[in-house]
C-alpha cells in the first residue's frame, strides 16, 4: 500500500533516528485506526535504517498468540540480522523464563529471578547497539504477550543513552487494551507519540492517483473520500472496484462504481478488531435505524458502555459516519459475514427485543421473516398486522412473507385458514399460477368447518376463477342456507351461472352504505331483466366515480364496467378501463392489469377499433399463463380471434383456436365468448354449418342459463348470418327479427347490427330503409366496424335498386372506415357485386356459387390481369390475403392456373367489372 499523507511521521521517525545514531535511545508509538497506514509507516521506516546499517528486530502481536509468553520477544531474535551467538543466548534466557514468576504486563509485579532474566535479555541487545543502531519494531504491540511486554518495558528504562529505537504501532482506541504498558511507555521523557489520521480528500486523490489516471483520480476522490472515511485500506478497496467496473463494461470513466471489494475490505477491517468489534458492526448493520445503545447492547449481551466504545473505533476507523454505515454495501457485507444460523438467530432475537420494547409492526416483522421462525401467538398477531400495513403501502412482496411465516407458525387452525385466505387474494392479484396452491388446503378447512362465511365466500370465487367447481354448488346452497347470500353472489351467478342455476337468487336491497348493493341490482337489472340502460348506466358511473381501485372495490368496479358495456356505454367503459388500468399498472398487480386490459380490449372491439383491440388482448393475454388465466383465459382469446377474424388474419385466429382452453371455461361466460368469436371464424372461412352449431350452443346455453342477453353475445345475429351463408333467408329472417323484439336488444349498437342483418334476408324493396336505420343507430352506438358492414350493405342495396350514385357514395364512406379498422374482408367486397347488373345464370360454372364475395372480387381482378399486389393495392389487403383467396377461388372453381379463370367466371360479371 502507498505510504500517503504519512511524510511528516516519516521524517519524525528518520530524526528520532539520527538522535539514536548519537547515542540517545528513542521510543516511537504510532497511534491510529485500522488499516489507517500504521504498518506501512513502521515498514517503510525499517528499510530506510536498515539500508543505512542499522541491526533491524521486527516482530507483530497476535490476537492468537497473545498467551504465547515471550512469543513477541522470540519473534524479534530471531530475526536474520541478529547474530547468532546472541540469539543463542537470548533463547537460553527464554529458556529459563519457564520458571519465572512472569504473570502479567504489570511493571510494578517484577520478581527477583524475573529480573535476573529480564536484564541478560536488555544486556545482551545493549551489546548489540555498541557496534551499530539496534532498531526494534513491533506492530500491533496491543496484541503482544505479558511477558515481551515486560521485557520491553525494561528495556526502555535502560536505552536511554544507547544506539537503541524501539518503535510501536497500537489501535488508536479510546480505552486501551494495554492500559498499564502504554501509561509506562508514554510517560518516559524518550518517547514521542505519533497519531495518523485518516486521509484527507487531497490524500484519497493522491492514492487513487497511484492506481488509477490523474484526472480520473480527482474526479472520484469527493465521493470515494465520503464513501471510505480516509480509510486507506478502503480506498485501495474502491480504486479495484472502479477498474474492475470499466474492464468489464458496467461503467463509465469517471463513474463512481462500489462493489465486491468495498464489502470485502469492511469485513477484514473488521476482523483485524477485536470480537466485540466486529458483534456491534453487525448487530449495528441488523437492527439499521434501532440500533442505540441499549437495544444493542442487549441484543449482544454487552454494556451500553462497551457498545459506545465499539461504535466511537468505527467511526474513528471510518466505517460509520455518524453511527450509520456509509453505504449500504457495507452493511450488506457485514451481515453476510454471519453464518446463516447465526444470522437468522440474532434476528430472531432482535425482534424479541424490539417487540417487547414497542417497535413497529413492520420491523419486528422484518426480524421475524430474516430468522424464518414465529416464536409464539404474539409473532403471529405482529405479522397479521405487518401484512395489512405492506397492503395499504402497496409493498405487496412484503406482505405476502408475513402471511406466509404467520400461517406457517400458527397454531390455532382456524386463525391459521383465515390467514391462507388472506394470503390467496394477496398472491392471486399478482401472481394467480402460483396463488392457486392455497385452494387445497383451504378446501380441506371447509371441509373441517374451519371457514368463516366471509372466507367460503372467497374461497367460492376462486375456485370458479381456476375451473374446481365440483363442490362450488354445495358451498354456495350452503351459504343460501345460512342466510348468508353476499352480494359479491349477484356477480358471481352473472359470471357463472351454471354453478348457481338451482340457488334461489334474490334481487339486493339498494343501499349507499357501499358500492356493492348498488353492483347487485345493476347486475341483476342486466342478468334479469328490468331497469333502462340509462339508469344502469348512472349507476355504474356512480360506483365507478366513488371507489378507487382497492381489493375490496375491484369485483364492484368490475361489474360496473360490465353494466356499463351491457348498457351498451361502450365510450364510458373505455374510459373508466383506461382509468384503472394505469392505476393496476403503477400498483404492478399483474392480475388486475390483465383483467381490466382485456376488459378493455372487449370494450374496444364493441366500438370496431380492430387493431387497438387486438393489441390490448395480446398484452392482457400474455401478462399472465394459462394457468394462471384458470377460466377467465376465455376473455383474452375470444377478443383475440374475433378481431383477427374481422380484420381478415384468419389464420392468426386459427392458431388461437388451437390454444388448449379448461373444460370448465365452457360453464362461464368466458366459454360463451369464446364460442361466438369461434364461430364467427367458422363463417368468415366458409364453415357456416360449423358457425350455426357454435351459434346454437351458445344459444342453448344462455336460454338454459336465464342469461339470454344479446348484448352479451348477440347469437341469433350470427345465427341468421350463418343461415344467410346457407341461403335459408326465412330461418334468418326470423332470427334477426326475434333479436329485435328481445327485451335486451333495444341497445343502439346492438338493433343496428340485428337490423342489418335482416335487411340481408329482406326482400330487395325493404333493404334500403332497414340499412338506413341501421346505419343511424351504428353511427350512435360508435360501433365503427359494424358501421362500415351496413354501410357497404347499404351501398349494395342502393345499386340494387339502381341509385347508383347513393351507392357509390355509401361504398366510400364504407371504404374509409373499413380501412381505419382495418377490416380487409369489408375491404374486399367493395369491388363491384353482380347486384350492378343482370346476370346470366347458365354461364356460372357449378363452382361458382359458392365464391363468398370477398373471393369473387380477387377472382375477378385476377382474370382481368391484375397482379397479387395490384389486387392488394385496389382492396387494401395484404398480398397474403390476396393468395389465400386465390386458393380457395382455385379450389372452388375446379382450374389450376390463373389464366383459367377468366373462363370461370361470368362474362357479364366481368364485363361490368370492366366498366367500373
Amino acid at each position: 500500500m502507498a505510504l500517503v499523507e504519512r511524510h511528516a511521521e516519516l521524517r519524525t521517525l528518520a530524526a528520532l533516528y539520527a538522535d539514536c545514531a548519537r547515542g540517545r535511545g528513542q521510543v516511537a508509538l504510532i497511534s491510529g485506526s485500522v488499516a489507517s497506514g500504521k504498518t506501512e509507516l513502521l515498514h517503510a521506516f525499517a528499510e530506510r535504517s536498515a539500508v543505512d546499517g542499522a541491526i533491524l528486530l521486527t516482530a507483530t502481536g497476535s490476537r492468537a498468540e497473545r498467551t504465547l509468553r515471550f512469543g513477541v520477544l522470540g519473534q524479534l531474535f530471531h530475526s536474520p540480522a541478529m547474530p547468532e551467538t546472541v540469539t543463542d543466548k537470548i533463547i537460553s534466557l527464554v529458556a529459563d523464563a519457564e520458571i519465572a514468576d512472569f504473570t502479567a504486563a504489570n511493571p510494578d509485579a517484577i520478581g527477583r529471578s524475573s529480573a535476573r532474566i529480564l536484564d541478560g535479555v536488555c544486556t545482551a541487545i545493549l551489546e548489540l547497539a555498541k557496534d551499530r543502531p539496534v532498531v526494534i519494531g513491533v506492530d500491533d504491540v496491543q496484541f503482544a504477550d505479558g511477558a515481551s511486554l515486560q521485557a520491553l518495558l525494561y528495556l526502555q528504562r535502560r536505552m536511554r543513552f544507547a544506539r537503541v529505537m524501539v518503535i510501536f504501532t497500537e489501535w488508536a482506541l479510546p480505552r486501551p487494551t494495554q492500559a498499564e504498558f502504554r501509561a509506562e511507555v508514554t510517560r518516559q521523557p524518550n518517547t514521542s507519540h505519533l497519531r495518523l489520521a485518516p486521509l484527507s480528500r487531497a490524500g484519497v486523490a493522491e492514492l487513487l492517483a497511484t492506481r488509477l489516471h490523474d484526472s480520473t483520480a480527482h474526479t472520484l476522490a469527493p465521493v470515494y473520500h465520503a464513501l471510505s472515511g480516509g480509510n486507506p485500506l478502503l480506498v485501495h478497496a474502491l480504486a479495484e472496484d472502479y477498474r474492475t467496473a470499466l474492464r468489464a463494461g458496467g461503467s463509465r470513466v469517471g463513474e463512481i462504481a462500489v462493489g465486491q471489494e468495498f464489502g470485502h475490505g469492511v469485513v477484514a477491517c473488521l476482523h483485524r478488531w477485536e470480537p466485540a468489534m466486529l458483534a456491534v458492526a453487525r448487530g449495528l448493520a441488523l437492527l439499521g435505524g434501532a440500533g442505540g445503545l441499549v437495544p444493542l447492547g442487549k441484543l449482544l449481551d454487552l454494556s451500553a458502555d462497551a457498545v459506545a466504545q465499539a461504535l466511537e473505533v468505527l467511526e474513528t476507523a471510518g466505517l460509520l459516519d455518524g453511527g450509520r454505515f456509509r453505504h449500504p454495501l457495507a452493511k450488506a457485507a457485514v451481515l453476510d459475514s454471519l453464518a446463516p444460523g447465526d444470522r437468522a438467530a440474532l434476528h430472531g432475537r432482535a425482534a424479541t427485543l424490539l417487540h417487547h420494547g414497542g417497535a413497529p409492526a413492520a420491523e419486528v416483522a422484518a426480524h421475524l421473516i430474516a430468522a424464518d421462525q414465529v416464536d409464539g401467538q404474539w409473532a403471529v398477531a405482529v405479522l397479521r398486522h405487518a401484512a395489512e400495513e405492506a397492503l395499504v403501502l402497496h409493498r405487496v412482496e412484503q406482505a405476502m412473507q408475513a402471511f406466509e411465516l404467520a400461517a406457517s407458525g400458527c397454531a390455532d387452525d382456524v386463525e391459521r385458514a383465515d390467514i391462507t385466505v388472506a394470503l390467496l387474494r394477496v398472491e392471486w392479484r399478482y401472481n394467480p399460477a402460483a396463488a392457486g396452491r392455497h385452494l387445497a388446503p383451504l378446501r380441506q378447512a371447509r371441509a373441517r368447518g374451519l371457514l368463516s362465511e366471509a372466507n367460503t365466500l372467497h374461497l367460492a370465487k376462486f375456485l370458479v376463477w381456476y375451473g374446481h367447481t365440483e363442490e362450488l354448488a354445495d358451498i354456495l346452497g350452503g351459504l343460501v342456507a345460512a342466510g348468508r347470500l353476499g352480494p359479491a353472489f349477484h356477480w358471481l351467478a352473472f359470471l357463472y351461472p351454471a354453478a348457481v342455476a338451482d340457488v334461489p337468487v334474490q334481487r339486493a336491497e339498494t343501499s349507499t352504505a357501499t358500492s356493492w348493493p348498488h353492483v347487485s341490482s345493476m347486475i341483476d337489472c342486466v342478468r334479469l331483466g328490468g331497469g333502462s340502460a340509462a339508469e344502469i348506466g348512472t349507476a355504474a358511473e356512480r360506483v365507478l366515480q366513488t371507489s378507487r381501485l382497492g381489493e375490496q372495490t375491484f369485483a364492484s368496479q368490475l361489474a360496473a364496467i360490465a353494466a356499463l358495456v351491457h348498457a351498451d356505454r361502450n365510450d364510458r367503459a373505455v374510459h373508466w378501463c383506461t382509468s384503472l388500468l394505469a392505476e393496476a399498472t403503477t400498483r404492478g398487480a399483474a392480475t388486475w392489469q390483465a383483467v381490466i386490459g382485456s376488459l378493455r380490449a372487449e370494450t374496444l372491439l364493441r366500438q370496431g377499433d380492430l387493431p387497438a383491440a387486438s393489441a390490448q388482448a395480446r398484452a392482457a393475454h400474455h401478462a399472465l399463463s394459462t394457468q394462471g388465466w384458470g377460466v377467465a383465459i376465455g376473455e383474452p382469446l375470444s377478443v383475440r380471434i374475433a378481431a383477427a377474424t374481422a380484420m381478415g388474419e384468419h389464420d392468426d385466429a386459427a392458431a388461437l383456436l388451437r390454444q388448449p382452453v379448461p373444460d370448465a371455461m365452457f360453464h362461464t361466460q368466458f366459454g360463451l365468448r369464446y364460442l361466438h368469436a369461434r364461430g364467427l371464424h367458422h363463417l368468415a372461412t366458409d364453415r357456416p354449418h360449423a358457425a350455426l352449431d357454435d351459434f346454437r350452443q351458445c344459444g342453448e346455453l344462455m336460454i338454459g342459463w336465464n342469461l339470454d342477453l344479446p348484448t352479451l353475445v348477440p347469437w341469433r345475429v350470427s345465427a341468421a348470418q350463418a343461415h344467410l351463408a346457407l341461403g335459408d333467408t326465412v330461418a334468418a329472417r326470423a332470427l334477426a327479427a326475434e333479436q329485435l323484439a328481445h327485451p335486451g336488444g333495444s341497445g343502439a349498437r346492438t338493433r343496428g347490427t340485428a337490423l342489418r342483418v335482416l335487411a340481408a334476408a329482406s326482400t330487395v324493396d325493404r333493404r334500403v330503409p332497414l340499412l338506413l336505420k341501421a346505419v343511424d343507430l351504428l353511427h350512435v352506438g360508435g360501433d365503427r366496424f359494424e358501421l362500415a358492414r351496413a354501410l357497404r350493405k347499404l351501398g349494395q342495396a342502393h345499386d340494387a335498386a339502381g341509385d347508383y350514385e347513393k351507392g357509390r357514395s355509401a361504398a366510400r364512406r364504407s371504404l374509409q372506415i373499413a380501412k381505419a379498422c382495418h377490416a380487409e374482408p369489408i375491404s374486399l367486397e367493395l369491388v363491384p357485386s353482380q347486384d350492378t347488373g343482370p346476370v346470366d345464370q347458365a354461364e356460372p360454372r357449378a363452382g361458382m356459387d359458392t365464391l363468398s364475395e370477398a373471393e369473387r372480387r380477387v377472382a375477378v381482378l385476377a382474370a382481368r390481369g391484375h397482379t397479387n399486389r395490384e389486387i392488394g393495392g385496389k382492396l387494401y389487403i395484404t398480398v397474403s390475403t390476396v393468395e389465400q383467396h386465390l386458393t380457395r377461388v382455385y379450389r372452388k372453381l375446379n382450374v389450376t392456373r390463373r389464366t383459367d379463370l377468366s373462363a370461370g367466371l361470368p362474362q357479364q360479371l366481368l364485363a361490368a367489372a370492366e366498366e367500373r
